[in-house]
């Protein structure tokens, strides 16, 4: 039986406003478990950690056509009845995918700084 070499993808990604992201996450239901200067942690139970660096020349559109930010959830519907609770930008309401294992489900945020957040699960 192999070792576990790898316990975790840990990505970072750079931002602008990186309190505006902070409590873009928070109010999702994360929780901040670094809190530096121009560097944040944001997690979620023991499966999801992610971090949040400031940078002041961010932009977007630089990368947003390569890089696509998902994140599996139990309820697609109840993430989406949070985005309209906190007023986020909802750029694809719900919409289904049908597979060979099933449905799956998805809507598309739009984080602070201009990131489009996928939520993909059961409905």
């Amino acid at each position: 039986m192999k070792s576990k070499l790898y316990t975790m993808l840990m990505p970072i990604l750079k931002v602008k406003d990186l309190d505006a992201e902070v409590e873009f996450y928070r109010l999702l239901g994360f929780e901040l478990s670094y809190n530096g200067e121009d560097f944040k942690a944001i997690k979620y139970a023991e499966n999801i950690e992610f971090g949040l660096g400031g940078k002041a020349d961010f932009n977007v559109e630089h990368i947003s056509p390569y890089f696509t930010w998902q994140i599996a959830v139990n309820s697609v519907q109840a993430v989406l009845d949070i985005c309209r609770e906190k007023d986020f930008e909802v750029v694809q309401d719900l919409k289904k995918y049908t597979y060979g294992f099933g449905d799956v489900w998805t809507i598309i945020v739009k984080s602070p700084n201009g990131y489009d957040v996928v939520f993909e699960g059961d409905l």
